[in-house]
């Protein structure tokens, strides 16, 4: 991603490409999330590490939005792949859900601003995306906006990009 939407800034941002999305993931017996998830995590995590203070304490006002077209396909196709021999573990289902994407940083950092899954490759959900944002921040629902797009890249490898947003008018 190398937009912004208009009237915004970027606070930070970041970049990972994963051969694998499943070396981020931190799943345990009681909690399950797609590996794509993790991904997304990460890069808001690498993202956040300059404006982390300033953003996070403002957790009730961010905001996060993903674009993605893949979403939680990798989970999806092993709880697919799984049903014909065995049993399926309802974790799957909980974190095969495509909001995931967007929940599992929410729930990682405290965000209770407003989230939003855009179930399209991010180069189609920028302009969705950039409208929803610039409502967001207009209308005073969130102060600051984390826009993740999760794309294919080649050799089967996964692209994370997040960019921290606010408004350009906001306080430096």
């Amino acid at each position: 991603m190398t937009q912004v939407p208009p009237g915004t800034r970027v606070l930070g941002s970041a970049t990972v490409v994963a051969e694998d999305p499943a070396e981020y993931a931190i799943n345990k017996p009681s909690f399950y999330a797609d590996p794509a998830a993790w991904l997304v995590a990460e890069t808001v995590d690498r993202a956040l590490t300059d404006c982390a203070e300033r953003v996070l304490d403002a957790a009730d006002d961010t905001a996060i939005l993903v674009m993605s077209a893949t979403g939680s396909e990798w989970t999806i196709r092993r709880i697919a792949a799984s049903v014909p021999r065995s049993r399926v573990s309802p974790l799957r289902f909980a974190g095969a859900n495509p909001g995931v994407l967007a929940g599992l940083p929410a729930l990682r950092h405290g965000l209770r601003g407003p989230s939003l899954l855009l179930a399209a490759h991010p180069d189609q959900a920028a302009p969705v995306a950039f409208t929803v944002i610039d409502g967001w921040l207009a209308d005073g629902h969130a102060r600051h906006v984390i826009l993740v797009g999760l794309e294919s890249a080649a050799g089967d490898r996964e692209r994370c990009c997040c960019q921290v947003l606010t408004s350009a008018g906001e306080d430096r």
